[in-house]
């Protein structure tokens, strides 16, 4: 008898909590509920900050349980972007795994002097070739720990048991990934959140570049434009088949139709249900096909089912 295995995925984003509840039987996946309730006034998310996570996910998940039955103990997060402190760095292939996390540590002690290194939990994750030459690059993905401890607390209070916490643009460039059919193409993902947009160069489906970009006042996407001009961009639109797409939060038409005019590449918002299949008695709850791309985190933690 196959074995079915169910997890419900939360993404946080400054003003909204997201969910998404996934059932797996055997290899097939599915979506049993999902839906959105609107946080007022928007949080102000820092990674420096030791704000009361827990407080907001309570309010908010109260909200959601007046519409919605969450029928499954097993949840899993994904944060802000802004919460998480997010470098790409090279190492030496030839120190030990031991002597490069030593060296990552020290780097991130210097960058953020004014940071506990002890109060962060850190992941690191070794990046792909074929973008930036002559060099072996990790991405270090930092969290204080605090926000952990709060998340914890969160699910003791609803009987929720904790399984995945991740950063929202990874848990999606993740998933984009995860569905990419072309595995030899170049892919560039763009995620959006309040403060930030998270550029990622995926290549054969393993990103090759990662860097956090912040928006400027005056041009939500000059930060990009820039880095999409650079002459390395220009050799990966010649090397590979390139495809473009951007996910996260609060993507209005205008901006969308100001990336696609300013960058000169034909982006696409991201559906995420167009990979995984709905219930036929599941309930959109009113949320327009505009606003698909938003869930993309909360379907990408969700699909994890290891701990």
């Amino acid at each position: 008898m196959n074995e079915t295995l169910r997890c419900v995925g939360f993404n946080l984003t400054a003003s909204r909590l997201q969910f998404v509840e996934t059932e797996r039987v055997s290899d097939q996946f599915s979506i049993i509920s999902y839906g959105q309730t609107f946080i007022s006034p928007p949080i102000t998310v820092d990674n420096f900050s030791e704000m009361n996570l827990h407080h907001y996910l309570q309010a908010a998940f109260e909200e959601v349980k007046i519409r919605t039955a969450i029928t499954c103990n097993a949840a899993s997060f994904s944060l802000p972007p802004e919460l998480f402190m997010i470098i790409q760095l090279p190492y030496d292939s030839n120190l030990t795994q031991k002597e490069i996390r030593d060296e990552f540590i020290w780097e991130i002690s210097k960058l953020y002097p004014f940071v506990g290194i002890d109060n962060l939990a850190m992941k690191f994750y070794e990046l792909g070739s074929g973008f930036l030459t002559g060099r072996n690059n990790a991405l270090i993905v930092a969290l204080n720990k605090i926000f952990l401890i709060q998340i914890k607390n969160f699910c003791l209070q609803n009987n929720l048991t904790p399984k995945l916490i991740d950063c929202a643009s990874i848990a999606a460039n993740s998933y984009i990934n995860t569905n990419n059919s072309d595995k030899q193409s170049a892919n560039i993902h763009l995620y959006n959140s309040r403060n930030t947009v998270t550029l990622f160069v995926n290549i054969s489906s393993k990103p090759a570049y990662v860097k956090v970009l912040k928006k400027s006042s005056q041009v939500s996407f000059k930060s990009i434009v820039d880095e999409l001009s650079d002459q390395k961009f220009g050799k990966l639109k010649n090397d590979y088949s390139l495809s473009a797409v951007i996910s996260g939060d609060e993507i209005s038409e205008d901006l969308f139709s100001e990336l696609r005019e300013t960058t000169g590449l034909s982006f696409k918002q991201f559906n995420p249900f167009d990979f995984i299949r709905l219930h036929s008695e599941v309930n959109n709850d009113g949320i327009e096909s505009g606003s698909f791309s938003s869930f993309t985190s909360a379907v990408g933690i969700a699909s994890r089912f290891n701990s």
